[in-house]
């Protein structure tokens, strides 16, 4: 009997639907099944992770008070426990291995798909051969094919995941419990606030907002001055701008500051002949957009349909599942050579609204997307060309993954730019233009593919040393602006693209362009888990509308931590080693050691900062009455994922939990 072991009852169904013969749901009388049985196949699955990290308290009694006296808890042996959500469809999982003779991980093809399958299996005390299946979508022809492409689940890449998910999951361990334990009995005033939550990803990208907020806040704006003078003599007339010389001063932008320098300049060109001194028109080609990562689908999304990063995700799961599009969560645009020749049955199976598109695509152009050098572990979303019946955001996010895959079936966008440069009475000005000569893939988005601030002004031809005249000049008044403030799609391209950010030298030396903070599957819920711990919000009005704005205690926070638990940077560089432990490059073992070096330093120096009365002290918190049981108190916990609420008659039965919010059990979900 081969068992499949799915990510979530979704995927185990549509692999039972392709494996043929008839399906038979299996489990206890009045309750869901908890698995399928196809012919001599049994497929089951798992609902995400179905066990956690243990919290501090299982390894020692003592850990259950906060205290420098007990830092920092480093286990010998991680350890997992089951979910108490999960202790059944384990229990039907562990009875269903031992009639095994051959297991299928059929995670999400990722490196947390990898892991929540193996460790499953590992905590079993499986002993039986493991192979792995790839899904990268959910439709019939792409699961059929996956299953008669079955792999050894010992390959070196599935380890690779898997170590790199469990680099992850410890290393987040060792840094929320030591560090946010360090640094609450740190605060002198932590008093009745709760802990002070840090997160090796949460904290950086935190870090990214405040400094953002405060750029912001503390910028102050710079009048600064140009020179635009209008040309005749040729048509049609243009518009020019002054270059200034070596000679003027300019600030380290190069802008000009002094507004009589700019008034000069008008005065001296005005009326006067204007030289041609280069010419250049040249035909230049703009290849179609690339299809959507989940990154750039977020981004784009929220700047279109103001949707937020983890309402996107969720979209994108959802399509996903409805075998509508293909594996949603990848960080790579790419496609595979291989899938080139699917391209025109995928286009005509589209909704019918596609049709006139599906007709004016040539299926023979194969564009920079598909190239097999540049796809990762996932290639870019796209659809599966299964007929969609969607309304609302659903849809509307589905048509934007459906116009970037047509895109690739048209020529490139074509375009006349031309570049003049003239002399002045002695002062040099250049002019830009840039002439459609034919649309090609821009047809496919219409208007709304506009380029913002292109310089559509058409230039003549002119001739090297050519004359005509300055008709007019005038001073071009301008402002500096600040930064904006993030919103989610663009917090999480700064996530994406870490190194654009940092400033230090050497560590932006040693971080690669693709280096990122977070993972494509994991950023949204970063931001979530900030908005939820109180660090963020998202005004509903005026000017910071759907903006991410930090909060006071979020400053404070970020204020008292020393640079590098804050940095993006080196954050990015724990990322890199990650990705070298999935690559094989980097052993695990190495990485946590580095890993854990680094938080036992930051403890002591929390622990030499701290004030004598930290050494055995608790974090005061709030008595709140358990809104369950009645009997119990809620009490602060900290557990695999942070912080959060507990019940204190937990022994007894009462199972009620909830978030952490700056301190405090969010009690929304028990609101009558």
């Amino acid at each position: 009997m081969r068992l499949f072991i799915a990510e979530k009852p979704s995927m185990g169904k549509e692999i039972a639907k392709n494996l043929g013969g008839k399906m038979v749901n299996q489990g206890p009388a009045g309750k869901p099944p908890t698995h399928i049985e196809v012919g001599g196949d049994v497929v089951t699955w798992c609902f995400g992770h179905l066990l956690e990290m243990a919290p501090p308290e299982h390894y020692s009694e003592a850990f259950k008070k906060w205290s420098f006296d007990t830092l920092p808890i480093e286990p010998k042996k991680f350890e997992l426990l089951p979910k108490d959500s999960a202790k059944g469809q384990i229990s039907a999982i562990k009875a269903l291995l031992k009639k095994a003779s051959m297991v299928i991980n059929a995670g999400d093809p990722d490196r947390e798909g990898q892991l929540l399958v193996d460790e499953l299996l590992d905590h079993l005390g499986n002993t039986k051969p493991v192979q792995r299946i790839i899904l990268q979508a959910l439709d019939e022809a792409s699961v059929k094919k996956a299953l008669t492409n079955l792999q050894p689940n010992t390959l070196p890449q599935f380890i690779g995941w898997k170590n790199s998910a469990m680099g992850r999951q410890r290393s987040d361990w060792f840094w929320g419990m030591n560090l946010t334990r360090a640094y609450t009995l740190l605060s002198p005033n932590a008093k009745g606030k709760g802990p002070t939550s840090i997160g090796r990803v949460q904290t950086p990208t935190l870090g990214l907002v405040v400094a953002r907020d405060l750029a912001i806040e503390n910028f102050t704006p710079k009048d600064f001055y140009g020179v635009l003078a209008t040309i005749d003599g040729a048509a049609p007339v243009f518009d020019a701008k002054w270059k200034p010389s070596d000679s003027v001063p300019v600030d380290e932008s190069g802008r000009v500051l002094d507004r009589a320098i700019a008034q000069n300049v008008c005065a001296k060109v005005q009326g006067q002949t204007a030289s041609v001194t280069a010419f250049e028109a040249v035909d230049k080609k703009q290849s179609a957009p690339l299809p959507y990562s989940l990154s750039s689908l977020q981004l784009a999304a929220g700047k279109k349909l103001g949707l937020g990063a983890q309402r996107v995700l969720d979209i994108a799961q959802t399509l996903y599942e409805q075998k509508l599009t293909s594996y949603p969560r990848t960080d790579c645009p790419y496609l595979p050579e291989s899938q080139h020749s699917s391209a025109e049955l995928i286009a005509k199976c589209l909704p019918e609204k596609y049709s006139e598109l599906v007709k004016g695509a040539n299926f023979s152009i194969k564009s920079g997307a598909w190239n097999d050098g540049k796809v990762t572990a996932h290639h870019g979303i796209i659809p599966t060309g299964q007929k969609a019946n969607l309304a609302g955001d659903e849809a509307a996010v589905y048509e934007m993954i459906v116009l970037a895959y047509l895109a690739q079936f048209y020529p490139p966008f074509v375009y006349k730019q031309t570049t003049i440069s003239l002399e002045i009475a002695g002062e040099k000005f250049t002019a830009s233009g840039k002439a459609p000569i034919s649309q090609g893939w821009k047809v496919v988005f219409g208007r709304e593919e506009a380029e913002e601030g292109e310089d559509k002004q058409t230039l003549p031809v002119l001739t090297l040393g050519q004359s005509m005249l300055c008709q007019a000049a005038e001073v071009e008044s301008k402002k500096t602006t600040p930064p904006l403030r993030f919103t989610e799609g663009t917090l999480i391209q700064a996530m994406t693209n870490v190194h654009q950010l940092v400033e230090d030298a050497e560590i932006k030396k040693r971080l690669k362009e693709t280096a990122g903070i977070g993972t494509e599957a994991t950023r949204a819920n970063i931001i979530e888990t900030l908005k939820k711990r109180g660090f963020v919000e998202t005004p509903t009005s005026g000017k910071d509308k759907g903006k991410l704005v930090s909060t006071a205690t979020a400053r404070e926070l970020i204020a008292k931590l020393p640079d590098s638990l804050k940095s993006a940077g080196i954050t990015g560089l724990f990322e890199q080693a990650l990705e070298g432990v999935a690559k094989g490059e980097t052993p695990l073992d190495v990485f946590m050691e580095k890993q854990t070096a680094f938080v036992k330093k930051y403890v002591e120096i929390a622990r030499k900062a701290a004030p004598a009365t930290a050494s055995a002290s608790t974090p005061a918190v709030p008595s709140v009455p358990c809104p369950v049981c009645e009997k119990g108190k809620l009490r602060l916990l900290s557990g695999a994922k942070g912080a959060f609420w507990g019940c204190s008659e937990f022994r007894t039965g009462c199972k009620t939990s909830c978030p952490d919010v700056s301190g405090k059990p969010d009690l929304s979900k028990f609101a009558k």
